[in-house]
């Protein structure tokens, strides 16, 4: 093994970018799981505000909760959910009622409830493996 592989022991999901993680934090695995954590603990709020603002058809608040939401998912290494924010803030900015949107809100819920349970699952195997090399 070469050395800049041998410090990579925590194998992240292969649905989580890796490779970009290690470019923002390294082998800084108490931070990333810092990272984590405050991704979570912040989700749910964050989650309600999308679907309060679509409810009410209020695509304004729309598009601000999921302008808010979107740079979370490169923080932890999710790309191409934040891609996925990025496209559906797009159909915001073009909708005129939250009724266009039906298709786009549902996968879209559907992608961060996904992405809500890799995290937490990630980040109870950082807390585990860092938890261990203490």
């Amino acid at each position: 093994m070469n050395g800049s592989n041998f410090s990579k022991k925590f194998i992240f999901n292969e649905k989580i970018d890796s490779e970009y993680l290690y470019s923002l934090y390294e082998d800084d695995y108490q931070y990333i799981e810092e990272i984590f954590q405050t991704t979570l603990t912040h989700f749910d709020e964050d989650f309600k505000g999308i679907q309060r603002a679509y409810e009410t058809d209020n695509l304004s608040d729309l598009k601000k909760a999921i302008h808010k939401m979107k740079p979370t998912f490169g923080f932890v290494g999710l790309p191409l959910v934040q891609n996925i924010c990025r496209d559906f803030e797009d159909f915001c900015q073009k909708a005129t009622s939250s009724n266009e949107l039906t298709s786009e809100y549902q996968q879209i819920v559907v992608t961060l409830a996904e992405s809500k349970e890799l995290i937490a699952s990630e980040y109870n195997k950082l807390k585990e493996f860092n938890s261990n090399i203490l």
